[in-house]
C-alpha cells in the first residue's frame, strides 16, 4: 500500500507525462511543497512559493472585482505556461496545484484536471 505522499507524486507524474507537463507540484496557500515532480532546473521550493503568491493574489482579485470563484490561472509565456488551479479539501483549505506545460501543448487542462480530482481524493482527510 503506498503512503499519500506516493499517490500524489504519482498523480503528479501522470499529469507530467499526459499533459506534456515539465514540472508538477502541490502547494500550501503559504507556499510550501507537499509532493513535486519538477526537471532538475526548476527550484521546486521557488516554484511553490512563486505560484502560491500567483492563486493567492488572483484570489484577491477576484474578491475585490467580484467575478465568482477562480477556475484556473494561466499565464502563457514565449518558453511555456504555467497553469496553478486551487483544490480545495474538505475542511475549506485549500492547496495550489502547479504545472509548467510546453508553449505548443494543447488541450493541457483535461490533464490538469484529472491530477485536481485525484489530488483532492487523495488529500480529502489528510491534514496538511
Amino acid at each position: 500500500m503506498s503512503t499519500t505522499l506516493e499517490s500524489l507524486n504519482e498523480a503528479l507524474e501522470e499529469l507530467n507525462e499526459t499533459g506534456r507537463v515539465s514540472a508538477s507540484l502541490v502547494a500550501t496557500s503559504e507556499g510550501f511543497v507537499i509532493a513535486s515532480v519538477v526537471r532538475e532546473e526548476v527550484d521546486e521550493t521557488v516554484a511553490a512559493a512563486m505560484s502560491s503568491f500567483v492563486h493567492n493574489a488572483a484570489q484577491r482579485a477576484r474578491e475585490e472585482m467580484k467575478l465568482g470563484e477562480i477556475r484556473d490561472i494561466t499565464i502563457r509565456c514565449v518558453e511555456g505556461i504555467l497553469v496553478c488551479k486551487g483544490i480545495i479539501l474538505s475542511d475549506g483549505r485549500q492547496v495550489v496545484l502547479a504545472a509548467l506545460v510546453a508553449p505548443d501543448t494543447r488541450f493541457f487542462m483535461r490533464a490538469v484536471n484529472n491530477a485536481v480530482r485525484k489530488i483532492q481524493e487523495l488529500l480529502r482527510n489528510l491534514y496538511v
